[in-house]
């Protein structure tokens, strides 16, 4: 019988098997970092390979930690680009990230990027207690509180749109108002308060607001005049004004409000009898406290404003 020699189907099989084993994936190439962010980065890469199962992307300072990985959009494609974005960064710091394709044969050589993250924005913080009154059929006077230091100016937005812009005119914690104008009659309006600077915009403030002139058979009430203001204690005083009108509501026809918040102190119904005096006691307040009220005449067209009165509680 003839022998037949096994070395050659050996060295065969050996190079099938090694060929089959040991092949990583060819390294990605042309890597691109931008769309920097404070936290955030996007970066690119050229993937030249069809058998990677993955990327992983490592960050050099931080021991090649693995800050991300990827899965590639199409491993029947290779010379084509892929993009992954890299979040949780910490601000202006520099990084330097291996970029390296990955399969259960090994890794690919690392393709090294290097980029800087932004400083945080400091934009400015967030005005608030918003308050809108004095609607007449084409215009409305706006409040808000300051709380930045650092702010350009504030702007009022109506539906996206930029409808006023004003300069930064109050001390920290103090109230900014503005007059809207030119504004449509019997029209609902929601607004957005923003402050703003160099680095952007802060939160917005929304305040929801209705001009008059719905209902043309109602007139505005005429606004009180003549306010008064005594008996003061240190959390009580009494509130007096003469009124000028003879069609306000009838339940609450006259509001007092805390004109430095907006918000309503007390209200009133209304008299019998017009251009006479209404009275009322205000409880509940602070003490050594200086207060400014906006007493208002109302009825379903609108409210009637008298001029500011202001007082300051005891101690």
């Amino acid at each position: 019988m003839k022998k037949i020699s096994l070395t050659p189907l050996l060295l065969i099989t050996t190079s099938v098997l090694a060929t089959a084993t040991t092949t990583v994936p060819t390294a990605p190439i042309n890597p691109g970092a931008y769309n920097f962010t404070d936290s955030s980065a996007r970066i690119s890469f050229k993937d030249m390979s069809m058998d990677e199962t993955g990327f992983r992307i490592e960050h050099v300072q931080a021991g090649n930690a693995v800050i991300a990985t990827h899965t590639p959009e199409d491993t029947n494609l290779s010379d084509h680009y892929e993009y992954v974005n890299l979040t949780g960064l910490t601000p202006q710091t520099l990084y330097t990230v291996n970029i390296i394709a990955f399969n259960d044969n090994g890794d690919a050589t690392p393709l090294t990027k290097s980029f800087r993250t932004l400083e945080t924005p400091n934009t400015p913080a967030q005005p608030t207690t918003v308050g809108a009154y004095d609607f007449t059929n084409t215009s409305a006077r706006i409040s808000f509180l300051d709380n930045a230091d650092n702010e350009s100016g504030f702007k009022i937005y109506n539906n996206g749109a930029v409808i006023e812009t004003l300069p930064a005119n109050a001390t920290t914690g103090e109230y900014n108002y503005t007059n809207l104008t030119g504004l449509t009659t019997c029209s609902l309006y929601t607004i957005d308060i923003v402050a703003f600077n160099g680095d952007g915009e802060s939160e917005k403030s929304q305040k929801s607001f209705m001009t008059t002139g719905c209902m043309t058979a109602a007139d505005i009430p005429v606004a009180p005049s003549n306010v008064g203001v005594y008996n003061i204690t240190d959390e009580t005083a009494r509130v007096s004004f003469m009124d000028n009108a003879n069609n306000e509501q009838v339940t609450d026809g006259f509001v007092i409000y805390n004109n430095d918040d907006n918000s309503t102190m007390a209200t009133l119904p209304r008299d019998r009898y017009d251009h006479e005096y209404q009275y009322k006691n205000l409880t509940g307040l602070m003490a050594d406290t200086l207060y400014t009220i906006r007493v208002v005449a109302k009825n379903a067209a609108g409210e009637g404003s008298a001029e500011l009165k202001s007082f300051h509680t005891l101690p």
